[in-house]
């Protein structure tokens, strides 16, 4: 892939999907897409976001501090977590965010990523 920005890729849960449009290009973009399709399992955390662990560790090395606010979707680096962020505003870039993408979805449709096993793919 010569560029990745523009790339959707889908959330799939038992209730629902979420489609994410990656609008950066950084190391931590490219091994995420290496990755897929995988199988994740989300939960709620401090009200603010919803999180998940892909089965390894997402490659961060070289890729700019960023912040996240609603709307993003970003690796929280010390615990390599994948975060859909739905609450709170962007702060100033931090070393311990790395930006993914963006989304487009309501609290009820990010609520339905806690119904199961969700399947991440690139949307052909």
């Amino acid at each position: 892939m010569d560029t990745v920005i523009g790339t959707t890729i889908r959330f799939t849960a038992p209730e629902g999907a979420i489609d994410v449009t990656l609008d950066l290009d950084n190391p931590a973009v490219r091994d995420l897409l290496a990755m897929l399709p995988m199988t994740l399992e989300f939960e709620d955390f401090n009200g603010v976001e919803k999180i998940a662990y892909p089965p390894r560790d997402i490659q961060t090395a070289g890729s700019p501090p960023s912040s996240a606010g609603a709307g993003d979707l970003a690796i929280y680096v010390p615990w390599g977590d994948i975060a859909f962020f739905y609450a709170g505003e962007r702060g100033a870039p931090s070393a311990d965010i790395v930006h993914l993408g963006v989304f487009d979805a309501t609290l009820d449709e990010l609520q339905g990523l806690e119904s199961g096993d969700v399947t991440v793919a690139v949307v052909d």
